[in-house]
C-alpha cells in the first residue's frame, strides 16, 4: 500500500468509529427516555428488560436496591412517578461500556408523601447481546 491508501483507510475508519460512537450514544439516549417513560407509566416489564439482571442502584436516600428491590419499589407503590425530566446530560461511549451523567427533575410520591426533588446522576450502561443494559446508577439530591 502506498502512503495515500494508507491515509485514507485512517481516515476512513477514524470517521466509521465517529458514526459508531454517535450512534450508539443515540441509542443510549433512546433507551433512558424509555426507562423514564417504563418508570412514568409502571410498565414494569419494560423497565425489567432494560435493567441487568445485576443492577445496583445506590439512591439519594442512601439506600441500595437491586433490580428485584428497585421494581419491587414501584410495583408495591412505595415510590410512584408521576414526572420525570432528564435535563444536562453527557453521554459518553467506551466500546460495549457508556456513562450517562446529568440531572433528573422529579415529581414523585415516596411512600404517599408528594415530593418534588432534582437529583444528579450517573449511569452505567453495558452493551449485551446487542442491546444496551443499564448495570449501575447512582444518584444524589441536589441542594436547595
Amino acid at each position: 500500500m502506498n502512503r495515500y491508501s494508507v491515509l485514507l483507510f485512517l481516515v476512513l475508519t477514524s470517521l466509521f468509529t465517529r458514526y459508531a460512537l454517535a450512534g450508539a450514544e443515540q441509542d443510549i439516549d433512546r433507551i433512558e427516555d424509555r426507562r423514564y417513560q417504563a418508570m412514568m407509566t409502571s410498565d414494569l416489564s419494560a423497565l425489567a428488560e432494560i435493567l441487568a439482571d445485576e443492577f445496583v442502584y445506590h439512591q439519594p436516600t442512601g439506600r441500595a436496591a437491586t433490580k428485584t428491590s428497585y421494581i419491587e419499589q414501584l410495583r408495591s407503590g412505595e415510590v410512584k412517578i408521576n414526572e420525570a425530566r432528564r435535563h444536562d446530560v453527557t453521554i459518553h461511549v467506551y466500546g460495549d461500556i457508556a456513562t450517562a451523567m446529568g440531572m433528573t427533575h422529579l415529581d414523585l410520591e415516596l411512600k404517599g408523601e408528594h415530593r418534588e426533588v432534582e437529583l444528579r446522576y450517573l449511569n452505567v450502561w453495558a452493551l449485551r447481546d446487542g442491546r444496551w443494559q443499564l448495570v449501575a446508577r447512582q444518584s444524589a439530591f441536589v441542594p436547595k
